[in-house]
C-alpha cells in the first residue's frame, strides 16, 4: 500500500519553497510502498526511448534500438547529439501512466498522485491553489541519455508544478544525470542529485535541464516524473 510519510513537515517545506520556487522533499512515502515501486520500475517496465529526430518526436523500444545496424545507430546517435549541442534535444527512456493503466501497482501509483492527500500537500507546500490532477510517467536514465535545457510550460495542459520522484539510491555525481537549474540568461543556480525517495518540487517555470549520464555509471537512474495541472 502506498502512504505519505506522516512526519513531513509542511510549514517549513513551504517557506523554503518559497525562496526559489524549488525544493527537494526526503522520505516522502512509507518504506513498504517506496520498496514495490523501487522494484517495479527496475524491473519489467516496457520503457520506449523518447528522442526528437529532424523536428519529430519519437518513441522507439529498446528491442528496436538493438536491432539497428551499426551504422544507422551511429547516424541517429550523431543526429540526437548534434541536435543537444545547439541546445535542442533529449534521450531518455519512459513510460507514461494514465487511468487505463493495467497494472495494479501502478494504477494505484496514478491514483494515489491524482488523489487528495496528495494534491493538497503539493497544494500546502507551494502555495498553489486549485491543483486538480497529476500527470505521470516513470523515467529511465542510461549512459548516453540526457535532457537539455528547457522549461515545462504548456498552457494546453494547465502545468502548474513540475515533480521528479527519485527512486536511485548510491547515486554518484561524477555519472551524470544531475537536475540543473538555470536563471533565463542560462546562469547555472542549482543542483539536484539523484537519490531515493525524494520528491523535488519546482515552478514549471525554472530554467531546468537534466545532465548527460556517462559511459561509466554503474547505474541507471530511475524517478517517476511529471506534472501537477491545473485541470
Amino acid at each position: 500500500m502506498i502512504q505519505l510519510n506522516k512526519n513531513i513537515d509542511v510549514v517549513n517545506l513551504h517557506r523554503e519553497y518559497s525562496k526559489n520556487k524549488r525544493i527537494m522533499v526526503d522520505s516522502v512515502l512509507e518504506f513498504d510502498g517506496f520498496s514495490k515501486i523501487t522494484e517495479k520500475l527496475k524491473h519489467n517496465i516496457p520503457y520506449l526511448n523518447a528522442y526528437s529526430l529532424n523536428g519529430q518526436y519519437i518513441q522507439s523500444s529498446d528491442d528496436e534500438l538493438k536491432n539497428m545496424s551499426p551504422n544507422k545507430m551511429r547516424a541517429l546517435q550523431q543526429t540526437i547529439y548534434e541536435n543537444a549541442s545547439k541546445g535542442v534535444g533529449f534521450f531518455y527512456g519512459r513510460y507514461e501512466i494514465t487511468q487505463n493503466e493495467k497494472d495494479e501497482l501502478l494504477k494505484e501509483l496514478f491514483n494515489y498522485l491524482n488523489g487528495q492527500e496528495v494534491l493538497k500537500l503539493i497544494s500546502d507546500v507551494t502555495g498553489v491553489k486549485g491543483l486538480k490532477s497529476a500527470s505521470v510517467q516513470l523515467t529511465r536514465y542510461v549512459p548516453g541519455n540526457f535532457l537539455t535545457r528547457h522549461n515545462d510550460v504548456l498552457p494546453t495542459k494547465q502545468r502548474a508544478i513540475a515533480f521528479v520522484f527519485g527512486f536511485t539510491p548510491q547515486w554518484h555525481p561524477d555519472w551524470g544525470g544531475l537536475l540543473h537549474f538555470y536563471e533565463m540568461d542560462g546562469k547555472l543556480t542549482e543542483t539536484f542529485m539523484p537519490k531515493s525517495n525524494v520528491l523535488s518540487l519546482f515552478d514549471v517555470q525554472l530554467p531546468h535541464s537534466v545532465s548527460y549520464v556517462t559511459p561509466f555509471a554503474r547505474a541507471a537512474r530511475y524517478s517517476i516524473t511529471g506534472w501537477f495541472n491545473l485541470k
